[in-house]
């Protein structure tokens, strides 16, 4: 599956350009499974070797990750948390991803967007998250698009910078980045519970 998701990347960007950009970071931003920040670096070290413009390729993939998030916002909104719980699994989204991800954005809402789009699993629901927490238009597009400009930017310029080397650090940062995630829904699950203990 990981072969032809990374040869379908490929076909996209070899054949449209920048729009194979674009839509391959659609994907990303509904949430389906799809390795977007290796796309990205992928993405960066082509631009190193002169195939792409680094910041166009940003803004399109930016722009693409936008548009894919305001499909799952939209989403949200209509469906509800309805949606998630009976068609995460095809989504490889757990329920405690779920409970975690909508606590944490009722409590600290738009930083969800900001900073959770640099963490595996909650940039996955943030935005379906944010619909079904109703947040308004305009805020949600604003919060988004920062969100996502920061995560398309960084990893961009991983593969940019390291060049030939970018698939063996963007490994290494990954296993950071899920540490912190899974650290994130593990202290959001123990104090579910606690406060569930708690109750009773």
């Amino acid at each position: 599956m990981v072969t032809t998701i990374w040869d379908t990347i490929v076909w996209l960007v070899a054949t449209f350009s920048y729009l194979g950009v674009f839509l391959s970071m659609v994907v990303e931003g509904i949430g389906l499974p799809f390795p977007g920040d290796v796309a990205l670096s992928f993405f960066g070290y082509l631009a190193s070797r002169e195939r792409f413009d680094l910041m166009q390729t940003i803004l399109f993939a930016t722009l693409g990750s936008g548009v894919g998030s305001m499909i799952s916002f939209t989403l949200g909104k209509r469906y509800g948390v309805t949606l998630l719980q009976r068609y995460g699994k095809y989504l490889l989204i757990s329920q405690q991803s779920i409970e975690v991800t909508t606590r944490f954005s009722s409590r600290y809402g738009v930083l969800v967007l900001l900073v959770g789009r640099m963490l595996p699993g909650v940039r996955t629901l943030s935005s379906y998250v944010a619909g079904i927490g109703n947040l308004s238009w305009p805020t949600f597009l604003v919060c988004s698009f920062i969100g996502f400009f920061i995560f398309c930017g960084f990893w961009t310029m991983v593969g940019f910078y390291l060049g030939e080397n970018w698939s063996v650090v963007v490994k290494t940062i990954k296993e950071y980045l899920v540490g912190i995630a899974s650290g994130v829904i593990l202290i959001g699950v123990t104090s579910l519970l606690w406060r569930k203990f708690r109750k009773k």
